[in-house]
C-alpha cells in the first residue's frame, strides 16, 4: 500500500488547474513566432557572408568623412555660441557677485593692434561679461563641492598667529602723546617698584636677624607710600532680558565634514573668518586708544568695544582646537589689559556665548557680521558699562529682509551657503527716522536709518544700516533735549548697532576711520570740540586690530 502511494502521480491543485491550461496554450502560440525569427536571422547571417569585404581604402575614406563631419558639426556650434555670445545686446556691465564692475570693450589703437593687447583685451572683455556668468560659476563650484575637488585642507593663506601674551606690557602714553616720556614713565614706575621690593626685602631681613629699629624703619617707609582708596562702585542697572530669534550656525559638534577655504571655514551651511593674533599689531591698536584717550582726557568719556567674530561664538572650542585660529577671548583679554585706566571697556564675548548657547541668532551664516541681534547684545554691555538703562527690544520698530547672501559667500562662491540664504532683522528707533552722511566722494545726504531691503541686491542688503560705511554720518533724535551726544569711531559692525543708541541720546554721530580723513582734514579731538560730545565708543570688530594699514588709518585719524 505504501508503495501505490509513492507511484501515485501528485495532480495540482483545482483552483491552478486554469493557469496551468492557458500557459501552455500560450506556448503553442508563441512557437512559430520564434521559429519565424530564427528563420530570418538565418538569412541574415547567410546574406552577409555572402557579401564581400569592404576595402581598406573605402573604410579609410568613410573614417576621414566621419571626422570631417563631427569636427565641422563642432566649429559650427562654437561659432554660432560665440557670434551669440559676442553680438548679444544688453551684456551685463557690474558683478553684485563680486562688487566690481566688469571690464568694458577695449579701445582700439593701432600700437595696441599691431602688439596684440587690443585681442588680449577683448578675451578678457568676452569673458567678464559672458552671458550667465555667474550663474555658471555657481555650478562650477557646486561641482567642485560635489566632486571632492576642494579638499578639507587649508589653501595657503591661513597664517598661525602669534602666541598671546597672558599680560599686556603697553604703557598707556602720556598726557602729551610723546613716546619718550612714556617711556621715561616706565622707567620710573619701574624703578619705583624696585625701591618698594627692595624696602620690603629690607624689613624682612631686619625682622630675621632680630633687628627691630631696621624693621621698623623699613615697615615705616613702606606706609609711607600713598595708598589709593577704593573707589565705590555703583550697581549696574539691569538690562531687560529678551529671547531673540533662534539662529541656524553650524558649529561642528555632531562631526560634521568641515572644508576650509583660503581665510574662511565651512561647516554645513555656515561660514566662518579664521582669526591669528599679531602682538605687534595688537600693542599698536592700544596705543592709538591711549593715546585717544589721553588727547580727550577732560573733554569726553571714551570706550573700547572689541567685537568677536563668530568663529570664537558660535564654533565650539572643541572644533576650533582643530585649526590655527587664535584664541579671541584671550586677545580680547590682551587688549583690554593694554588699554589706559581711563578707558572704560565694554565685555562682551562672554555674553554672546551665553545667548548663543541659547540657539539665538547672533551671526550671520553667509556673511562675516554679526547681526543686529548681536548687536543689541552688544548695546545691551555698552549701557550697563556706561551706566545707563538699555531700552528693551521691543521698543525699536521691527523689519525683517529675506535672502541675504553675503561676503562669505562672495568669497567662496559655496553652494552650501548659497543654498541656505540669511535672514536680515532691523531695528528702527522712534525718536528719529533719517541719517545724514557724507560720502567718499565728499556729497551730503539723507535717508532712512532702516532702508527698505528690497532696494538692495542679495548680496548687500547690511547696506540697509544707517545708509552702509560712509565716512560721516550723523542723527539727531529731536525728542530729546538733554544735550547728549555720542561718537562711534567704527568699522562696519557698527552699522546695526548704532540704531539703537538713537533713543537714548540727542546726537549719535558715526566716523568710519577708514574713511573719514579722505573727506575731512579734522582729527578726533578737533571732532569731539567742535560737535562739543560728551562720550565717544571705539566699536571695531577684533580682525580690525591686526591689520597694519587699519591700524595706520586710526592713527592718522586720531592725530
Amino acid at each position: 500500500m505504501n508503495e501505490n502511494r509513492k507511484n501515485k502521480k501528485k495532480e495540482p491543485p483545482k483552483f491552478l488547474q486554469p493557469v496551468i491550461d492557458q500557459f501552455f496554450a500560450f506556448l503553442d502560440w508563441i512557437a512559430p513566432v520564434v521559429d519565424w525569427v530564427g528563420d530570418q536571422a538565418e538569412r541574415y547571417r547567410a546574406a552577409s557572408d555572402a557579401v564581400p569585404p569592404p576595402s581598406p581604402r573605402w573604410v579609410k575614406r568613410r573614417r576621414i568623412n566621419s571626422r570631417n563631419l563631427t569636427v565641422t558639426l563642432f566649429l559650427l556650434f562654437l561659432a554660432v555660441m560665440s557670434g551669440f555670445a559676442l553680438y548679444l545686446p544688453n551684456r551685463p556691465t557690474h558683478s553684485e557677485l563680486e562688487n566690481r564692475d566688469l571690464t568694458p570693450f577695449p579701445r582700439a589703437s593701432f600700437l595696441r593692434v599691431l602688439g596684440g593687447a587690443y585681442f588680449d583685451d577683448i578675451n578678457t572683455w568676452f569673458a567678464d561679461t559672458f552671458p550667465a556668468r555667474e550663474r555658471f560659476l555657481g555650478f562650477q563650484a557646486w561641482a567642485e563641492e560635489h566632486y571632492g575637488l576642494r579638499g578639507q585642507t587649508i589653501t595657503g593663506s591661513v597664517v598661525k598667529g602669534d602666541e598671546i601674551p597672558d599680560e599686556n606690557q603697553v604703557q598707556p602714553a602720556s598726557a602729551s602723546g610723546n613716546a619718550s616720556e612714556a617711556d621715561a614713565s616706565a622707567s620710573s614706575s619701574a624703578s619705583s617698584s624696585a625701591a618698594a621690593s627692595s624696602s620690603a626685602a629690607s624689613s624682612a631681613a631686619a625682622a630675621s636677624t632680630g633687628d627691630a629699629s631696621a624693621a621698623s624703619s623699613a615697615a615705616q617707609s613702606s606706609e609711607s607710600a600713598p595708598k589709593e582708596e577704593p573707589k565705590e562702585e555703583k550697581p549696574a542697572p539691569e538690562q531687560p532680558q529678551e529671547k531673540l530669534p533662534k539662529g541656524e550656525s553650524d558649529s561642528g559638534d555632531d562631526g560634521a565634514a568641515a572644508e576650509t577655504l583660503d581665510t574662511v571655514l565651512i561647516i554645513k551651511h555656515s561660514a566662518y573668518e579664521y582669526y591669528n593674533f599679531v602682538k605687534e599689531l595688537a600693542d599698536g591698536y592700544c596705543s592709538n586708544l591711549n593715546r585717544a584717550s589721553e588727547l580727550l582726557r577732560g573733554k569726553a568719556k571714551v570706550y573700547s568695544m572689541v567685537v568677536p567674530t563668530s568663529m570664537d561664538v558660535c564654533v565650539s572650542e572643541k572644533v576650533r582646537k582643530k585649526f590655527d585660529t587664535s584664541d579671541q577671548a584671550k586677545a580680547i583679554s590682551y587688549l583690554y589689559d593694554g588699554m589706559s585706566e581711563d578707558i572704560i571697556k565694554v565685555p562682551l564675548i562672554d555674553s554672546l556665548r551665553e545667548h548663543q548657547a541659547l540657539d539665538e541668532y547672533l551671526y550671520f551664516r553667509t556673511d562675516h557680521h554679526w547681526t543686529a541681534l548681536g548687536a543689541y547684545i552688544g548695546y545691551q554691555n555698552f549701557m550697563t558699562a556706561a551706566g545707563k538703562q538699555a531700552l528693551p527690544l521691543s521698543h525699536f520698530k521691527e523689519s525683517v529682509h529675506e535672502g541675504f547672501v553675503g561676503s562669505f559667500y562672495r568669497e567662496t562662491k559655496s553652494s552650501a551657503l548659497a543654498s541656505k540664504p540669511d535672514t536680515i532683522y532691523a531695528y528702527a528707533p522712534t525718536g528719529a527716522k533719517k541719517v545724514r552722511f557724507t560720502q567718499t566722494n565728499g556729497k551730503e545726504l539723507e535717508t532712512k536709518i532702516i532702508r527698505n531691503g528690497d532696494e538692495l541686491s542679495a548680496s548687500y542688503k547690511y547696506l540697509l544700516f544707517v545708509g552702509g560705511d560712509q565716512p560721516f554720518a550723523c542723527i539727531e533724535n529731536k525728542k530729546l533735549t538733554d544735550g547728549s551726544s555720542i561718537l562711534v569711531v567704527k568699522d562696519s559692525f557698527g552699522n546695526c548697532f548704532c540704531p539703537y543708541l538713537v533713543d537714548s541720546y540727542q546726537k549719535v554721530y558715526m566716523i568710519d576711520y577708514r574713511t573719514f580723513r579722505k573727506v575731512d582734514e579734522r582729527t578726533l579731538a578737533q571732532v569731539v570740540e567742535d560737535y562739543g560730545i560728551g562720550e565717544v565708543l571705539f566699536l571695531n570688530n577684533i580682525s580690525g586690530t591686526r591689520e597694519q594699514k587699519l591700524n595706520n588709518q586710526m592713527n592718522s585719524f586720531i592725530g
